[in-house]
């Protein structure tokens, strides 16, 4: 069961784990000063200021990538060890778009059903490139690079995951304290839920063909930028929450099916 991905994860130590823990508190450390700067740049929703922080938002994008990609070329490894390679790539395909119709239906339909009114083209586009080039980073970071070397220090699969879940979870919390959310109330705790059980999820389909080609299409769908202006609290509760949850519970229960049918 998980082959590639078993003898992958078995090939790091504590040395590649201590690493990427390293590359973690760099990348929260980045995020809080990343997240404090927006909250003191962002005054409005002046068009220039929307298209010069999101050029910002890219920038630290593909300075964080290509940290990741420096590390495992000094490690004399390649990009295949974070799962960036070819092998089953049309199942890889396949796997992503088989669950992501959950996301992509959920922006359409509120709209079509409330009536709603399009935002611009120029801005959906604009933060699609945003929000794409974040999940990618984040898929490369957090479930090629950090998840797979955690194995160097947690050698049961079951406990790694989590950890790894519990570092995705912790590395989103910097922004929203920022942007004055308290972390005891409820839409706080239902946030950190919501990335814990995503990036189990994420993970989960990276586990079947040790590829981050289906995360990349299922994150990308998450995070896909709301096609509609309407009411915001309808939008949370059919947008966000309960695709969420159909999702996760989706992989979920497809990866134990798929886990019991090709166990050895």
């Amino acid at each position: 069961m998980n082959s590639l991905y078993n003898q992958e994860v078995s090939k790091y130590g504590k040395k590649d784990a201590i690493i990427a823990l390293g590359f973690f508190a760099y990348f929260i450390m980045r995020d809080f000063v990343v997240s404090i700067s927006y909250s003191q740049y962002i005054s409005g929703e002046d068009w220039r200021i929307l298209e010069d922080w999101q050029l910002i938002i890219a920038v630290t994008c593909i300075v964080d990538i290509l940290i990741v990609f420096g590390i495992v070329k000094i490690r004399k490894q390649n990009l295949g060890s974070i799962g960036l390679h070819k092998k089953n790539i049309w199942g890889a395909i396949y796997l992503g778009l088989l669950f992501a119709p959950i996301f992509v239906f959920s922006r359409i339909v509120p709209g079509v059903t409330g009536g709603w009114e399009l935002y611009s083209f120029g801005s959906f586009m604009l933060i699609l490139m945003s929000t794409t080039l974040q999940a990618v980073r984040e898929d490369i970071s957090f479930v090629g690079f950090i998840q797979t070397r955690l194995f160097g220090l947690v050698k049961n699969d079951f406990w790694a995951i989590n950890l790894g879940a519990a570092l995705f979870t912790l590395a989103h919390v910097p922004s929203r304290l920022v942007q004055g959310i308290p972390m005891g109330a409820m839409i706080f705790i239902l946030l950190l839920v919501n990335w814990f059980f995503m990036h189990r999820a994420f993970v989960l389909l990276f586990k079947r063909h040790f590829s981050l080609v289906p995360v990349f299409i299922m994150h990308i769908a998450s995070n896909f930028p709301r096609l509609w202006q309407g009411d915001g609290r309808a939008g949370w509760l059919w947008v966000v929450a309960i695709p969420t949850v159909v999702f996760c519970v989706a992989v979920e229960i497809w990866y134990w099916r798929w886990s019991e049918r090709h166990t050895v």
